[in-house]
């Protein structure tokens, strides 16, 4: 690394991942379960592999008729690309050389893959920037560890990580105005944010509490609701369940707009869990309306980019 020059400055979007095919399913599915930081099966790290090879393999055709429903594989990698080419577009006039690279944690392109390609390309300062609003230790916490476990290899390679924007004026003015550009007067908000289990939020995990920020900053006047949904798995999960408030608002007479709170792009939580599934589990699905995602808006990529500019220096 001795003809790098020290300011060359890369980012790294990172995400969850998701699968390109109906065929890759059963392996992303086995790379979530084999993370101990979200999922810590019994028996120790020892077993954590041996079951979730166990749990991809019996859940795998389920999640498959999921994804059907959707086109079959996920968009994710496809929005955060979008943004990626509009971060890119904004930058490196102003900071040359610059590129953007993405890793995903469970699927491809790999976090690891990222920061090899950012280092063949003499890159020696790299930005993780994730693409969740809030942190927690399940999402962008698992991805800085893996980062952090490439880097060990990289020693002369510097990092900077950014935790989480959801508290970033220009994130909340601008999910504030997808509310107020989409909702119709007659409608109560309902916010969903992927659920965690509450030992995180015993262990003192800021998820939850900026989530409840995030909501009450944008909400403004208007009366809300907020739930969590995802929820899958015999631990106790943070509630209440985005179904139960759903039929409990709906028995009340009200009409939903549901806001996906903690994610930024359409992928299977929104598409499928919201869009087809929630319907289908309430008596009228009539009365719901689900707010538009970001997905490949240049609005999000100059919030973004601003941000990404603020840790240039650091």
């Amino acid at each position: 690394m001795s003809n790098v020059n020290s300011n060359r400055v890369c980012v790294i979007l990172l995400g969850m991942g998701g699968p390109d095919s109906l065929d890759n399913i059963r392996p992303f599915l086995y790379n979530i379960f084999s993370d101990r930081e979200i999922i810590q099966l019994p028996g120790g790290s020892l077993f954590q592999k041996p079951f979730a090879k166990l749990i991809s393999k019996l859940r795998y055709k389920n999640v498959q008729k999921n994804y059907a429903q959707i086109g079959g594989s996920s968009p994710l990698l496809k929005w955060t690309e979008s943004q990626k080419e509009h971060l890119e577009f904004i930058i490196s006039p102003m900071k040359a050389p610059f590129e953007i690279f993405i890793g995903m944690r469970y699927f491809r392109p790999t976090i690891e893959d990222a920061i090899s390609n950012a280092i063949n390309a003499n890159f020696d300062k790299i930005i993780f920037l994730p693409m969740y609003p809030q942190y927690c230790k399940a999402t962008t916490g698992s991805s800085f560890t893996e980062a952090k476990r490439v880097l060990k290899k990289h020693p002369n390679v510097k990092a900077v990580f950014i935790n989480d924007f959801h508290s970033n004026t220009a994130y909340l003015e601008l999910l504030k105005s997808y509310i107020d550009n989409n909702i119709l007067e007659d409608e109560t908000i309902l916010f969903s944010a992927h659920s965690i289990p509450e030992k995180f939020v015993d262990e003192n995990d800021p998820y939850v509490s900026q989530v409840e920020f995030t909501a009450q900053q944008v909400a403004g006047k208007r009366d809300y609701v907020l739930s969590y949904q995802s929820r899958t798995g015999p631990v106790k999960w943070v509630g209440p369940d985005t179904v139960d408030e759903t039929k409990r608002l709906l028995s009340e007479g009200k009409k939903l707009f549901i806001v996906p709170i903690s994610f930024v792009c359409d992928h299977i939580e929104t598409l499928f869990e919201l869009d087809i599934e929630l319907k289908e589990l309430v008596s009228d699905h009539t009365n719901i309306r689900r707010m538009p995602m970001f997905n490949d808006d240049r609005n999000f990529g100059s919030l973004l980019a601003n941000i990404i500019l603020e840790h240039l220096d650091d």
